[in-house]
This record gives structure tokens, C-alpha cells and sequence, in this order.
């Protein structure tokens, strides 16, 4: 410990910063390019319920249906899942400092997050339909929801477990069939819409329902490739899953929570954020709230690869927290950093400069294009800005810290970032491009904050010479 405790001071400059940055370059990648990929794949799966519900009959009202009910569910169960990134922090650090049976045990805590999560969001869920008549949604748009949904909530299940194993192979870094689930979730979820939708393989024709059954197949696909990731895991560290690590031990769950509970709402923001912006282009037209749509739906395929990379940053940082070894910790970032950051520049080239293609790609409305192809710039100067500070946040996560993301967001988006699209996009005039400034302000100072926080923590941690304070305690054998 004294010996890796004495390396890490040394200056960042000695020895070559390339050289330096080259060492860490294939762990982060082994890390975090599969699960890039595997986020693209996940992205997929959203991509073929579009195509494949817009194929029904009446598709106009089965895709407002579907996306309706898909805006309501998906924002109930994702707070839940976040309240699962305590165990992202946890796990990395338990490893770090040799203690791969605490990640067993969080496991099994973290599955009361699952046993409770899976009926409030069912119930939610579905509590959450009798609102929509009173926000003046068509009668006929809340019954095809509601069929959808009823179909959709048993997947939350299978979901929130899914999830949960997911952040336990993370934290030990095997990351191969977590992958691989999410890469063929869209071939599986094509062939569940296939099936349900349209009445093959001896079903009859389910309709917007037929999609939410599809995707109840799909994650239980992915959930029964996760059991058996996991059963070869401890297998391999010859570690044993016991049924009395599932009794409640709120020495384990407190400090998960209260990691994971900041990230819920940082998620809840994210979420309230898109919607105010949708609804400050929503007042300049249809035509210009379709254009928006469409750079943010290409975005947001992009933004896939920074958000798998940021899971390196969680799990690598945490684990040289765990081991105290604070030239990884900084490495770390600095190569997730470079590598996201270094990706978006890469695709900015064509993503601009084809703007026009990419658009009409999307869309054949030629207005639409026309009136979208200008923000592609814009956007990719949000995209570089967003995954710099999704780095960050991942990075912060592995020390434990998700409270900087959630104040750097509350200050970048609603502080600053709503009311400067509000102010230049609807009240000077300036349109999409000024809701789209305003969604830069928004994404460049939570990247500020967030660097400030994290050299916080560096000068903090280069000040000690004890192990890394984990927010966990130590357990006993026994246990």
C-alpha cells in the first residue's frame, strides 16, 4: 500500500502524459467498448417497436399510443433503476480492495430494490393513465395505452432484475454477456413484435399489446443470459450465493440508496429537461417540433457510445478508490475523457457536414429536413459537451459522489440552460437555434461544476494516507 500510495504523487507530467494515457487505454476499452456497443444495441431495441408498430393498421393512433405509454413507464422504472447505482460505486470499490464476496452481498441487498421497485412501478404505472384524461388526451389514445401498458408492466420485473445482476458483473468487470444481451435485444425483440404483433408462430394478432409482450420476451432473454453470466462469475472466484444474504441489512442498503437516490433524480431531471424543451419548440410549429425531434433521436443513438464509456469510468475509478491507488483514479478519467470526447469529434465530421442526408434519412417531410439540417452543429457541440460531463458524472460515481452530478445539473439546466432557450429561443426570437444555445449552456457548465468537484476529491484523497473511506462498512466473515 505505502508503495502505490508513493507513486501516485508524483506529478502527471513525468514519464509522458502519451505513455501514461496508453496504459489505461485497453482496460477502459475492454471495459467500456462492449457495453458502447451493447447501449447501441439496447437503442435498437426502441428503434424496431417504432418500425414495427408503424407497420399495424391505424399506426398513427398504435404509434401515439405506444409512445405515450412508453414516456410514462419508462420514466417510473428508470428512477428505480438508478436507485440500483449504489451497487455500480460499491462493487468496484469492494473489488478494489480485495473483497469480491461484499459484491455477492450487495447483490442479494440490492434485490429488495427489486422486490419493491417491481409493484410500486407496476402500480404507478397504470395509476398514472387516470391522469390523462384531464391533460385533454384523445379517449381512444388512453384506451390503446392502457392496452399497451397492460401488457408492458410485466416486463418491469424481469427488467429491474436484469439490472441488477448487469451492475454486479460491471463492478467485476465482465462485461461480455451484458454485452451480448444488449446487443441481440433486437433481434429478439424483432422477432417477439413479429410473433405478437401480427399473429405468427400459432398467436393470434395482438396488436400495440403484441409489442408489450414482445418486449416481456426480451427481458427475460436478457435476464436468463445475466443468470448465467453471473452463475459462471462465482463459479470462477469460487464464491457462493447463499439465500441468507437476502435478509434486509441496512449497513449495505443505507449507503446504496443513498448513492443511487441522487442519481434518480439527476435522471428525473434529465427527463423533465427534455420535456421543457419539447415544449418551448412545440410553441414555434409542428414543422420545427418535428425537426427537433429528429436531431434529438440521432443524438441520442450517438450519445450511446460516451454513456458505455462512462461505465468504465465507474468501474475503474472504483476500483483504484477501493485499492487507493490514485494515479488509476486519475488515468482513469483522463482516458474516458479523451476516448469520449475524442469519438464525438470523430463523428462531428460527417454528422455535420452530412447533415442534410442524415435528416432526409429520418424523414421524407422535406420541411422537416430542410428546418432540421442547420441544428446538426449545434447538436454536435451539446454531444461534445455531454460526454465530457457524462464521463465526469461516471467518474464521480465511482468515488461514491452523485450528489456534484445532481447539483451540476440543477445549475446547468434549470439555473442557466431552460431560461437561456426560453429567453433566446421563444422570447428574442432566434427559434430552434436559440433553444438549442440553451441546451449547450445547459450541457458546458455541468462539465465546469463537475471538474471542480472532481479536483476536489483528488486534492482530498492525495491529503490521506489510510485505504479509501468507503461508505460501506467493512463486514464480517461471518456474514
Amino acid at each position: 500500500m505505502s508503495g502505490s500510495q508513493d507513486t501516485s504523487r508524483k506529478p502527471w507530467g513525468t514519464g509522458g502524459f502519451l505513455s501514461r494515457l496508453g496504459g489505461e487505454i485497453r482496460p477502459t476499452l475492454k471495459i467500456g467498448g462492449p457495453l458502447a456497443l451493447g447501449e447501441l444495441g439496447w437503442m435498437s431495441t426502441y428503434i424496431v417497436d417504432a418500425l414495427m408498430i408503424g407497420r399495424l393498421p391505424h399506426s398513427a393512433l398504435a404509434i401515439a399510443a405506444s409512445s405515450l405509454g412508453n414516456t410514462i413507464y419508462y420514466a417510473i422504472v428508470f428512477f428505480v433503476i438508478y436507485l440500483l447505482n449504489g451497487m455500480e460505486a460499491m462493487v468496484p470499490q469492494a473489488v478494489g480492495r480485495g473483497d469480491r464476496g461484499e459484491g455477492v452481498r450487495l447483490l442479494g441487498q440490492s434485490f429488495w430494490i427489486v422486490l419493491i421497485g417491481t409493484p410500486v412501478v407496476m402500480g404507478a404505472t397504470m395509476a398514472s393513465l387516470l391522469l390523462l384524461p384531464h391533460f385533454g388526451t384523445p379517449p381512444e389514445v388512453v384506451a390503446e395505452a392502457r392496452t399497451y401498458l397492460n401488457a408492458l408492466i410485466w416486463s418491469t420485473g424481469p427488467l429491474l432484475a436484469y439490472m441488477a445482476l448487469r451492475r454486479y458483473l460491471q463492478g467485476i468487470s465482465r462485461v461480455l454477456l451484458v454485452s451480448v444481451s444488449l446487443i441481440t435485444a433486437g433481434v429478439v425483440n424483432w422477432a417477439g413484435d413479429w410473433a405478437f404483433l401480427f399473429g405468427h408462430l400459432g398467436l393470434r394478432p395482438m396488436g400495440v399489446a403484441g409489442s408489450g409482450w414482445g418486449t416481456c420476451v426480451v427481458r427475460v432473454w436478457m435476464l436468463l443470459l445475466l443468470v448465467v453470466g453471473v452463475a459462471h462469475a462465482l463459479r470462477h472466484e469460487g464464491l457462493r450465493f447463499e439465500w441468507s444474504m437476502l435478509r434486509p441489512d441496512w449497513s449495505r442498503l443505507r449507503p446504496m440508496l443513498k448513492i443511487g437516490l441522487p442519481s434518480g433524480i439527476d435522471f428525473s431531471l434529465d427527463l423533465l429537461q427534455a420535456t421543457a424543451l419539447g415544449v418551448l419548440a412545440a410553441k414555434l410549429g409542428t414543422t420545427l417540433l418535428a425537426a427537433n425531434q429528429v436531431v434529438l433521436d440521432l443524438t441520442a443513438f450517438l450519445y450511446m457510445v460516451p454513456t458505455g464509456l462512462s461505465y468504465a469510468a465507474i468501474i475503474r475509478v472504483g476500483q483504484g478508490y477501493g485499492r487507493m491507488e490514485l494515479r488509476q483514479i486519475r488515468r482513469s478519467i483522463t482516458t474516458v475523457v479523451a476516448l469520449s470526447a475524442g469519438f464525438t469529434l470523430l463523428v462531428a465530421i460527417p454528422y455535420v457536414g452530412w447533415s442534410r442526408v442524415w435528416a432526409g434519412m429520418y424523414t421524407n417531410d422535406s420541411a422537416v429536413a430542410a428546418a432540421a439540417a442547420p441544428l446538426f452543429l449545434f447538436c454536435a457541440v451539446g454531444l461534445l459537451a455531454d460526454s465530457i460531463a457524462v464521463s465526469y458524472a461516471g467518474a464521480l460515481t465511482g468515488l461514491s459522489d452523485t450528489r456534484s452530478p445532481l447539483v451540476a445539473n440543477l445549475i446547468g439546466n434549470w439555473v442557466l440552460g431552460v431560461p437561456t432557450a426560453w429567453w433566446l429561443g421563444v422570447h428574442m426570437g432566434f427559434g430552434l437555434r436559440g433553444i438549442w444555445f440553451g441546451r449547450i449552456v445547459g450541457s458546458t457548465v455541468p462539465v465546469l461544476i463537475q471538474s471542480l468537484a472532481w479536483n476536489y476529491h483528488m486534492r482530498k484523497l492525495a491529503r490521506t494516507s489510510e485505504p479509501a473511506k468507503l461508505p460501506i462498512m467493512i463486514p464480517s466473515p461471518a456474514k
